[in-house]
């Protein structure tokens, strides 16, 4: 728990390294997509030990605080980013390697509450662009990008993009569209 933390902090120096510690202190204090991830980090703690209650308290407090859920019991790995976290969900199972970014938006998880247990593996290196949504028993590989508003219901191999099936049309009033 703690090394992950240790490596997220790096990463914000790595980042910000002119500014280094007002930008961790401002980060922890403004950024709801930080906040989010170490309380993630914390509850993942409480839920690893087995130390019941406080690791969904801290989850329902993150929730209420950031705007982001993410499951205790989820295994994410270090410099693991969020940017703009409002409605990002990460379900139970979720694995996801390092230093990936999510933006707003995105769910990693199951595609029904019976099938709970299907849950995506994201590797190392992946962003996730705005209102994408990764779910199912998925395998993302590593130095992916998936773009803004796509679903993704199957494997996606190391070095790839994934783009939305079609751009948007733009049709003036009173055409058809056809």
């Amino acid at each position: 728990m703690l090394d992950n933390l240790r490596h997220d902090t790096r990463r914000l120096r790595e980042i910000k390294s002119k500014s280094f510690p007002w930008y961790v202190l401002e980060s922890l204090l403004f950024e709801n997509g930080y906040q989010a991830v170490v309380l993630y980090r914390i509850a993942h703690g409480f839920k690893r030990l087995g130390i019941p209650f406080l690791g969904p308290l801290l989850h329902r407090l993150s929730i209420f605080l950031t705007g982001v859920d993410i499951a205790p019991a989820a295994r994410i790995g270090p410099g693991f980013r969020i940017s703009h976290g409002v409605g990002i969900v990460v379900g139970n199972g979720v694995e996801v390697g390092s230093g990936c970014l999510l933006m707003q938006g995105v769910t990693l998880g199951a595609p029904s509450q019976a099938r709970i247990g299907d849950m995506p593996r994201v590797g190392d290196n992946v962003t996730i662009g705005a209102n994408a949504a990764v779910i199912g028993k998925v395998t993302v590989g590593s130095n992916v990008l998936i773009a803004v508003n796509t679903l993704v219901t199957s494997d996606v191999p190391d070095d790839s993009k994934v783009l939305p099936p079609a751009e948007a049309r733009i049709v003036r009033r009173g055409e058809s569209g056809e």
